[in-house]
Parts: C-alpha cells; sequence; structure tokens
C-alpha cells in the first residue's frame, strides 16, 4: 500500500518534452500498437532518431515503458484496464461510456493527447496541463491501494503555497515538499493549515540550528521520521520525488522559481483564489466515469471558463500592454459578456503570449547586467564540463545550451529584431528552455544594423556531428542569404569540440543548388573559445560591431588546413579580446 504519491516518473525527468515526445508516439504509428520489448525499444529509439532525447548507448524496452507511462498517467494515451467499483474493464469496454467509443485499444492516444499536440502555443499547452492537473485525483482507476480517503496533489500544493504566501513567508523548496506534500494523506480542510504549520516549525528549528552539523542532524531526524511512516528510503522522496512534482506541476505556468523555491507567480494569485473557491472536488470517488471523461477528454472547468473571470483577465492583461497600438487591443476592447466565449479564449490566449514577448524585453535587458553576465558564463562552464561551486542544476543540455548561447548575445544587445524572434526553441513562463530549437531552421538567429549571424549550437562530437551538423548547418545559413540579401550573413558554430570533418566542410564554404555554387562564412568555434569571448563583457560592454570583427577576422586566417584553422581561431580569440579589453 502506498503511502506517498509521484507524478510523472523519475526517469521522464524532463516533462517539457512529453508534448514533443507524444507528437512521435502518434506519427510513427505507436498509438494503439506501443506494448512489447520490441515496441517499447523502437519508441525510445525513435524519440532519439525525431531529437527529442539525446542518449549514448542503444534504446532499451525499460526507458520506452517510462515515457509510456509518463503518457498514461497524465490522460494523454489509453491504459490496458479500468478499475471502476471493483470491474476490471478494457478500453473498449470503458471509453464507450464516456463518449469515446472510437478508442479501443491500450495506448491510444486521446483526447487530451490531441489537444496538446495540436496546441500552437505555451499559454494553450500551460492550460491543458492545468486542466489534468486540477483534475487529477488519488486514488484513480489507474493507480489504487492508497491509504483511506482522496486526495488532490496539485490542489493542496496550491493550498500550501497560497497560505505561505498571504502570510509573507517563503515558497517551498524541494526537501520541505518531499516531507511535508508528497506523504499521502486524507485531503481535509484543514489539512493545508496542518501542513504549514509544520512547514513554519521545521523552518523554525532550523533558524536555530547553530552550525552545520546541527542543520544536517535535524533535516536526518525529519527524514527519518518520514522514512518510518511511509515504508520507503526518504531520501528518494525528499529529492527525486519532490523533483518531479515542481518540474511536473511547474508546465501549468503557474508557478515561478525564487531562489530554491517555488511560489505562485504574482500574475496568476487571482485565478488560483478562485480555483480554490471550488476545490478540492473529489469527482472520482464520487462519480469515476465522469471523472475520467474530464481527465481524458481535458475539459475540468477552470476559472476561466467563465466569462466574467476570463474577461477579467483579458482587461487586466490589454491594460499591461505596452503597445497601445498593437490590433489586439481593438479586439479585446469589442469583447463583452455577449460575446463568444471561444472568441473571449483566443483573444485572452494570444494577449497572454503578447504580455510575454514583452516581458521578454524586459528579459533581454536584464542579461546586460553584471549579475546576469556571471549567471550566463556559468551556465556555459558547466555545460563545457568544468565543476562550479553552487553551479546551477541542468536537466535538459542540449536545450540549455542553446539557452545560455542566447543569453549571450542578448548580453551584447543591439539586435534590431524582435527578442522572441532571436530564438527558435520555446521558453516558459521564466524564460528558461522547454526544448531544444526545432528543425529546419538555425537554432539562433541575430540581426544588427549591419549584419545577420546565425548561431547553431551542439554537444554531439566526433563523427556523429559530421553526420547530423554539417549539412543542416550550411543549408539553414544559405536560407538566411536570401532571406536577408542586403546584409552580410554569417555563421557562428558552437560545439564542446569541433571535428575536423566539420570544420573542413565550413572552411571550404561551399553549398550548391543544382549547379549554382553559394559561398557561406561559417565559424567552427569551440565553447572554450566561445566562454573565454563572453568573459570579455565582465570587463568591458564590447559592442556587436567588435563581435563582428572577431567573426571576420576568424574567417580570414581560414586559408589552412582545419586542424590548423581550428587553432587559430582559439588563438585569434585571445587576441581579439585583449585588444577590445585595451580600448
Amino acid at each position: 500500500m502506498p503511502n506517498v504519491w509521484n507524478i510523472g516518473n523519475t526517469t521522464v525527468r524532463n516533462p517539457k518534452r512529453i508534448e514533443n515526445a507524444l507528437r512521435v508516439f502518434v506519427e510513427e504509428g505507436f498509438s494503439g500498437n506501443a506494448k512489447g520489448s520490441d515496441i517499447e525499444a523502437r519508441l525510445h529509439g525513435k524519440l532519439k532518431e525525431r531529437e527529442v532525447l539525446e542518449f549514448d548507448g542503444e534504446p532499451s524496452d525499460w526507458n520506452g515503458r517510462k515515457w509510456r507511462a509518463a503518457f498514461y498517467q497524465l490522460g494523454f494515451i489509453s491504459y490496458e484496464k479500468y478499475n471502476i467499483s471493483g470491474n476490471r474493464l478494457s478500453p473498449d469496454q470503458f471509453f464507450p461510456s464516456i463518449g469515446l467509443p472510437e478508442i479501443t485499444s491500450n495506448y491510444e492516444i486521446t483526447p487530451a493527447g490531441r489537444k496538446l499536440i495540436s496546441a500552437g502555443s505555451i499559454p494553450e499547452i500551460e492550460e491543458i496541463y492545468t486542466r489534468q492537473f486540477v483534475c487529477y485525483e488519488l486514488p484513480n482507476a489507474l493507480e489504487g491501494s492508497f491509504p483511506d480517503g482522496s486526495m488532490k496533489p496539485f490542489i493542496l500544493l496550491l493550498q500550501v503555497l497560497l497560505l505561505l504566501q498571504q502570510g509573507g513567508h517563503d515558497g517551498l523548496n524541494k526537501f520541505e515538499t518531499g516531507l511535508f506534500l508528497q506523504k499521502f494523506r486524507n485531503h481535509t480542510e484543514g489539512l493545508p493549515q496542518q501542513i504549514v504549520d509544520e512547514v513554519l516549525e521545521y523552518r523554525r528549528l532550523l533558524a536555530a540550528c547553530s552550525n552545520a552539523r546541527e542543520s544536517r542532524e535535524l533535516k536526518h531526524r525529519y527524514k527519518e521520521e518520514l522514512g518510518q511512516e511511509i515504508g520507503i528510503n526518504p531520501n528518494s522522496v525528499v529529492s527525486d520525488y519532490s523533483d518531479t512534482t515542481f518540474r511536473y506541476f511547474s508546465l501549468s505556468g503557474l508557478f515561478s522559481r525564487i531562489g530554491q523555491t517555488i511560489v505562485i507567480r504574482s500574475n496568476k494569485l487571482a485565478f488560483v483564489e478562485v480555483l480554490l473557491q471550488s476545490e478540492p472536488t473529489f469527482l472520482f470517488s464520487t462519480n469515476p466515469a465522469s471523472y475520467l471523461e474530464a481527465y481524458y477528454k481535458n475539459n475540468f472547468p477552470l476559472p476561466t471558463d467563465q466569462k466574467d473571470f476570463a474577461l477579467q483577465e483579458v482587461n487586466t492583461l490589454k491594460n499591461g500592454i505596452r503597445d497601445r497600438s498593437n490590433p489586439l487591443l481593438a479586439e479585446a476592447n469589442r469583447l463583452s459578456l455577449g460575446s463568444d466565449i471561444v472568441d473571449i479564449q483566443r483573444v485572452r490566449l494570444q494577449l497572454i503570449e503578447y504580455n510575454n514577448w514583452e516581458r521578454e524585453e524586459d528579459f533581454a535587458n536584464e542579461q546586460q547586467t553584471p549579475e546576469a553576465i556571471a549567471d550566463i558564463l556559468n551556465y556555459l562552464k558547466v555545460l563545457n564540463g568544468q565543476s562550479i561551486p553552487d553551479g546551477p542544476e541542468i536537466d535538459d543540455r542540449p536545450a540549455y545550451l542553446e539557452w545560455a548561447v542566447w543569453r549571450s548575445f542578448l548580453a551584447i544587445d543591439e539586435i534590431i529584431s524582435p527578442v522572441h524572434s532571436t530564438r527558435r526553441f520555446p521558453v516558459d513562463q521564466d524564460f528558461h528552455p522547454r526544448n531544444t530549437a526545432p528543425g529546419g531552421g538555425s537554432d539562433l538567429l541575430f540581426e544588427f544594423d549591419t549584419y545577420v549571424l546565425v548561431v547553431e549550437v551542439t554537444l554531439t562530437t566526433s563523427h556523429r556531428q559530421m553526420a547530423v551538423e554539417s549539412e543542416p548547418v550550411r543549408r539553414h545559413t544559405v536560407q538566411y542569404k536570401e532571406l536577408y540579401p542586403d546584409k552580410d550573413v554569417y555563421c557562428l558554430f558552437i560545439a564542446p569540440t569541433v571535428d575536423n570533418n566539420v570544420a573542413e566542410t565550413f572552411r571550404i564554404g561551399v553549398w550548391y543548388k543544382m549547379d549554382e555554387e553559394e559561398f557561406v562564412n561559417i565559424v567552427p568555434m569551440n565553447l572554450t573559445d566561445f566562454i573565454n569571448a563572453i568573459d570579455g563583457l565582465t570587463s568591458r560592454r564590447y559592442t556587436n560591431a567588435e563581435f563582428k570583427n572577431l567573426i571576420e577576422r576568424c574567417l580570414v586566417i581560414r586559408n589552412v588546413r582545419a586542424p590548423q584553422w581550428k587553432l587559430s581561431i582559439s588563438n585569434e580569440v585571445n587576441i581579439w579580446k585583449s585588444r577590445i579589453l585595451a580600448v
């Protein structure tokens, strides 16, 4: 009998990739055909082939099953059997009862899953996850054998965080979440305040510790007590389980990180307060079919389904937009209680997206501060394999490499294109990466007054780098030359190490369109040299024109063998850096 709960699983540690993984699941024919060791291993392999995952070694059926489990726990695909009032029902027996007779097989895509993979914006994706999490209840037809009672983990987290914030206290860190929220408890009306009291007492005792040894002993005592209650290793709960809680529930867009803690976003407080006026409602325990219908159709009610609340949010969003010429404002001003809820929701989601773009401009400006530049360098160094005291935790190295390099050029600034157009990877509410950039274009694209810089980054090395990077990098650069015929177009290719064969193709710099020869200017730079160049910002704020000079000097010296060119680029970075710092 489990005494703890866990959303998702600790193998799928990066749930931001679930929508892309689910798209592969459907497009590669796994929907309704996802059982069996060979098929499960093939699923894992397809996730790598389609660049959802990066891993060394052979695909495994075990990992394939873990991704499949994440899909069905979140309601995006069907399961094998449904325990309804003691009856074990197969999909073809169960789904007609909730109006989905088309679902007849195990592990078949559901309407919720189809909504997720067809969503066109991050606000839409966040709302899909929010509905699933608000609906999510334990025990349910897939997860049973809990102690007596019912629990809504997501709602409980919101209740506890709201009470903490209303009381002027810090949000929860992962250790506290593991100690006090991951244990299954009957979700009574008084439970949120009880947990808040427990958290505050723990913090009081921790603050009273006079040294690090006493702090460690206190934490050990709390973990031991938790272990006795739940019957499993408490270290898994306070680290792995709480980590997945933070990662999965953050997909809702309702939370923000402040240091090591999670809090409710200030612009989501009104939504949460209205939501909690009617939650928790335990639908599965009273009507399992209605619960599962809401879960699989992704239609569990939210405050924004009500016209008055949705219009209130529209008004708040439109009043916060700085560009008063935005045509969205005219659309928003025409909305009223007589408008169709579909139109209200469409404008509301578009306003959220545009609001995020304006906030992203502010984020870009923040990257030019000394604190932000130091943080960028820390990320780059950790990604380059360096050990940094209290360095950042990175759960998705390819995505964070794109993100850290993007921030580096935001720090240089003088970009004339909208900030959100400079990246092709999606970001969350805190402008952290959700995924890597999709195929079909560069990772980053920066337009300046006098030139355009295409940036491609990768963690791949050796022969694999040649196989997956050489052709698309040259092709993308040619495409952008055609898009910007009146400006110089350069490409910077960044990798921890640059394969000689890749460097050679860039050194020659030729791309053929039929019989027409096109020359491209691509500089391959290892990550250590790029870090060295960005480190110059800690001493002097150099300009993008000065960075262009570095690119051009690296191209001038390319008429040598590839290994020598790579060494010359490293030397040129040092010379360039000394020169700009001497100005």
